[in-house]
Formats: structure tokens, C-alpha cells, sequence
């Protein structure tokens, strides 16, 4: 009877710690391929994030490069989107020109994988495939096993504990196991056009990665967006591989400064420099660019009027100020000093520009859909 007690109790453990480490460690097989990116996640309200994304079962979580303050001027370095919120998101944006060295290796691989996929990689999801179709007939034949089990007479844990061993059973189904969709599954590793349904109805040009229940994933895509980044974020201004910035801030006249700004561009296709402006209501500066950069093409200009706000607690003996944000690829010798030292100086302000970049989407499925094959 003891023995029979522990070998219970131990079925129970056994059933309860593989559900809930699977539960706690399942995520969307689409979304989980942004883990550990830096990403710019689109609400459906036009609202924009930008950091370096954790997926997690439950949620996901960004990561902003620098501490800024919300609208009730707490100091924040995150936002985390739970199950409601993810399912208001528009787009995720995956940019080639915004990640790390490290990052860059790992998309390159997954694109090689995507593009033309390795026999293991076939493998493996002619197996998802068919535990995906056989799933119902697989969890019906556990059933009946554990029925016959039970009616064996002397096996008193199968008698005692079939619920728990087919939990057990179909929770390791699940891991396996996706929403399989016969469409999409033709076309997985193909050039594709998926096209948003909602009032843009724009299209992504690309290779069907990956599709879950909720999302699907367009890999080597030219996207084409409107961007506002913060001159003041200096980690990824550094980060940027397509431009280059310089600054000099200086003293103009009597308690008055002026910043100028140097733009190199590298990308391969044009740059549209809009304007900076003001990230706030209450800040309503504006400083018109409108040029275009083409690649090896440089602009230079100068913020004048600049809020005093901004310098309140600046040391005079520091000016002129003079630094860059390069990035990794064109450096030379040791990488500079970090120069988030005056992020808290420069002004609160935003450039916006746009251009195409290669990058990877992914899109939620109740928007999105496949709708033309590619070439």
C-alpha cells in the first residue's frame, strides 16, 4: 500500500509539474521568433514601440533603449502588452538596419532557412504536420488505452490515476501541435503577398516563414515607412546602420544655444528627411529639412532657438560639445565612450523621415491575409 501511495503521489507530481512547465514555457511559434530582437510593434490606433522584445506565454515586453518619462512623468524603461493588448496590434517590424551584430548572424540564418530550408528543417515540419492532422485520432487512441488499462484489474495506478496520465498525454500533444491550415502550409518557404485588411490595405512582399493560429510571418520584405526617432536616444542612433549622426551643440549668443546636426546615409535606397520637431504638446518646435539623400550623401544643419529647459544644468566649460553616433560597421579602432552622458542635455526632439529598409513582418491573422503567390 505505501509503495502504492508513493508511485501516486508521484504520478500526480509527474502529471502536474509537465503541464504546468509546458504551459509556462508554450509561445506562439510565430511571435517567438522576435525573442531577443529589437522590433517597432504597430497598434492598430497608429501607436508606435520601439525596443528590444521578450516573448513570454502569457505577454511580451519591450525594452526601450533609454529612460523616458510617460504622461504622468514617471520615469519607465519597458511597456509590456498582455493578451488583450497583443490582440490590438497591427504590425510587428522586424528592421535589418537596426540590430546588433549578433542578430544580424541569427537573421541571416533564418532567411537561409526560410529561402532554401535543409533536409532536418523539412523533416521537422512534415512531423508538426502530421501531428497536427492526427491529433484528434492520436488523443482518441490514448483514451483507449487508458480505458483498457484500467480494466486490467490489478494495475491500480492506471485505475487510480488515468486522468492524470492522460493530461499528461495531450499536453504533450499540444506541444507538438498547431492550428494547421492547409492553404498556408502550401506556401510555407514561398515568395508570397500578404495584404493587410484593414483601412490601408497594404501588402507584404515576401517568404511565408511561419503561421500559427493567431499570427503568420513575411521574411526579406521592403518596407516602406514614416519613422520618429529621438535625436536624445543615443544608443540607437549608435545602433542604426543605414546613418550616421554628429552633433555639436554650442553657445550662439547670451544664454542662447544652437545644435548642429551632420547626417551620413549608407542605405541603398533614397532617405527622405522630413523634419524635427518637438516629441510633446508642449514643445512645438519645428525645423523643416524636406531633402533627400541618396547613398554616400551627407546633409548638415542647425537647430537654433533651442528651449532653455534643456541647459538649465549645463557647465558652460563643457562647450562646444562634440560627438557621433556610429554605427559598429564603420568604426575605426576601439569603439568611442558612451555617450548616453548627454542624453539628459540635448533637447527633447523628434526626426522624422522615411525610407525603404529590408526587414521582416508579422502580421495577426485577423487582418491578415495571403493573398497572391510571388516570384
Amino acid at each position: 500500500m505505501d509503495n502504492l501511495f508513493f508511485l501516486t503521489i508521484g504520478f500526480i507530481f509527474l502529471g502536474a509539474l509537465i503541464t504546468n512547465l509546458t504551459q509556462w514555457r508554450k509561445r506562439d511559434r510565430v511571435l517567438k521568433d522576435v525573442d531577443g530582437f529589437n522590433t517597432t510593434i504597430e497598434m492598430q490606433d497608429c501607436k508606435k514601440i520601439w525596443g528590444k522584445t521578450n516573448i513570454y506565454s502569457n505577454g511580451m515586453e519591450l525594452h526601450f533603449s533609454r529612460e523616458v518619462l510617460n504622461s504622468s512623468g514617471n520615469p519607465i524603461n519597458s511597456y509590456i502588452l498582455y493578451r488583450d493588448d497583443i490582440d490590438n496590434i497591427r504590425a510587428i517590424y522586424r528592421y535589418q538596419n537596426e540590430l546588433s551584430e549578433k542578430n544580424i548572424a541569427l537573421r541571416k540564418k533564418e532567411i537561409a532557412d526560410t529561402c532554401k530550408p535543409r533536409l532536418w528543417i523539412h523533416f521537422k515540419r512534415r512531423m508538426g504536420v502530421f501531428f497536427n492532422t492526427f491529433n484528434d485520432a492520436i488523443g482518441e487512441a490514448l483514451n483507449v488505452f487508458l480505458a483498457r488499462m484500467k480494466g486490467g484489474g490489478n494495475n491500480m495506478v492506471f485505475k487510480t490515476q488515468g486522468n492524470y496520465l492522460k493530461k499528461m498525454g495531450t499536453t504533450a500533444l499540444s506541444v507538438v501541435g498547431n492550428a494547421y491550415d492547409p492553404l498556408l502550409e502550401r506556401y510555407v518557404n514561398q515568395r508570397v503577398v500578404v495584404q493587410l485588411n484593414d483601412g490601408k490595405k497594404e501588402e507584404y512582399c515576401g517568404f511565408l516563414k511561419e503561421y500559427s493560429s493567431a499570427w503568420m510571418s513575411v521574411l526579406d520584405c521592403e518596407l516602406t515607412q514614416t519613422t520618429h526617432i529621438a535625436l536624445d536616444d543615443m544608443e540607437r542612433l549608435a545602433l542604426l546602420r543605414d546613418m550616421d549622426f554628429s552633433y555639436l551643440l554650442y553657445e550662439a549668443d547670451e544664454g542662447s544655444y544652437e545644435l548642429e546636426v551632420v547626417i551620413q546615409y549608407f542605405g541603398i535606397y533614397p532617405l527622405e528627411l522630413i523634419s524635427v520637431d518637438g516629441d510633446d504638446k508642449e514643445n512645438n518646435y519645428h525645423h523643416p529639412i524636406n531633402k533627400i539623400l541618396k547613398n554616400k550623401q551627407s546633409i548638415s544643419f542647425t537647430l537654433s532657438n533651442l528651449p532653455l529647459d534643456s541647459f538649465k544644468h549645463l557647465a558652460e566649460d563643457l562647450l562646444p560639445l562634440e560627438f557621433e553616433m556610429i554605427a559598429a560597421r564603420r568604426r575605426e579602432g576601439e569603439p568611442p565612450e558612451s555617450n548616453t552622458i548627454y542624453q539628459s542635455i540635448l533637447p527633447n526632439f523628434t526626426l522624422e523621415y522615411k525610407y525603404t529598409s529590408i526587414g521582416d513582418v508579422y502580421l495577426p491573422r485577423t487582418l491578415a491575409v495571403l493573398r497572391h503567390a510571388s516570384s
